[in-house]
């Protein structure tokens, strides 16, 4: 664990939903970080209270998400379902407490500050008290965007939606739809709306919003949005990007993406060239930037649960920074 930093002193931190897939990893990222540990809470529905889980190496219960015992605490953080993130929106705002939203549930308020980490200029703890953590592939290509520049402006995107996407529902029903299709059984379509187990299709629909829902993010935040396409994909964990350069050198996007921190190729010799190779590894990585006779082929990976709570913890650490104690008087 890291060493505790002073700057999360009198700090008290909920953590909603922790024990969906986001939340879990952002659970193991707090608890090795240098927040404080008596600091955190970890809430969850009423099915979950009480049951044990591990943080860091000590064993913690969830507790349940009753309003009173969430609002007792200076910064909540939400990370499971997204109507009870909604819920908590007013008391959140009544009470002058700080909210980090990462269930997409406050994308649309317009006192709420959506902030891609790196990218973004960061918040300001006096004004932007609601921060709102945009959808893993919203991170995955404004970074990309970020870091291309000008050569970004007239890209031509396909991003690849996991089924981790949809937390341990999607996981659990492409679990359930791969072995149905070998067995030649019904398959289970509640979370998916169709058969997605050896299949691909546009993804749309209430949990991803589609890539309109995505443009529209973008532009908010000031990136040129490039032509854009979004397919739900056969795989568990890890989000994958197809990116066309149009008249761009492949050298040249090399160069341009690690100047900006982009991991290219190999990492220690050993080929990293699909999503699940790169499960549990921070950061976004361009497998493969290959020239076409027209322009430049990308292909990028990020571990999609990884990266949003990543960013969750910067704007943990931006919320609890200088002019905490300001903010909440």
């Amino acid at each position: 664990m890291s060493a505790e930093s002073p700057q999360f002193e009198g700090l008290r931190l909920a953590l909603v939903g922790a024990a969906s897939l986001l939340g879990n990893e952002l659970k193991n990222q707090l608890a090795a970080s240098d927040v404080p540990r008596d600091t955190v809470t970890l809430f969850d529905l009423e099915e979950v209270a009480g049951v044990l889980t591990e943080y860091g190496d000590e064993a913690r219960v969830f507790a349940e998400t009753v309003a009173e015992n969430v609002l007792a605490h200076e910064l909540i953080c939400f990370c499971g379902d997204p109507a009870t993130t909604g819920q908590y929106l007013d008391a959140i705002r009544d009470a002058g407490k700080l909210g980090i939203d990462c269930t997409d549930a406050w994308l649309d308020e317009p006192d709420a500050f959506t902030w891609i980490p790196g990218v973004s200029a960061p918040p300001r703890v006096n004004d932007d008290r609601m921060i709102v953590i945009p959808p893993a592939a919203c991170l995955m290509l404004g970074a990309t965007l970020a870091a291309l520049g000008e050569a970004g402006e007239r890209a031509v995107a396909t991003i690849f939606i996991p089924a981790s996407d949809f937390d341990k529902a999607g996981l659990q029903e492409l679990s359930q739809q791969s072995t149905a299709v070998l067995n030649l059984e019904e398959v289970d379509v509640a979370v998916f709306g169709r058969q997605l187990a050896f299949d691909i299709w546009p993804a749309a629909g209430e949990r991803t919003g589609g890539a309109e829902a995505l443009a529209a993010l973008l532009a908010r935040l000031g990136f040129e949005v490039p032509a854009l396409q979004l397919l739900s994909a056969p795989v568990f964990h890890g989000m994958a990007m197809s990116l066309f350069l149009p008249d761009a050198d492949a050298d040249d996007v090399s160069t341009t993406l690690l100047d900006a921190g982009v991991s290219v190729g190999a990492e220690d010799g050993e080929p990293i060239d699909s999503p699940v190779l790169v499960t549990g590894t921070p950061g976004l990585h361009a497998i493969d930037v290959r020239p076409d006779r027209h322009g430049a082929w990308l292909w990028l990976t990020i571990d999609n649960l990884h990266a949003r709570a990543a960013a969750a913890m910067a704007a943990i650490h931006a919320l609890s920074g200088p002019g905490l104690s300001d903010a909440l008087q």
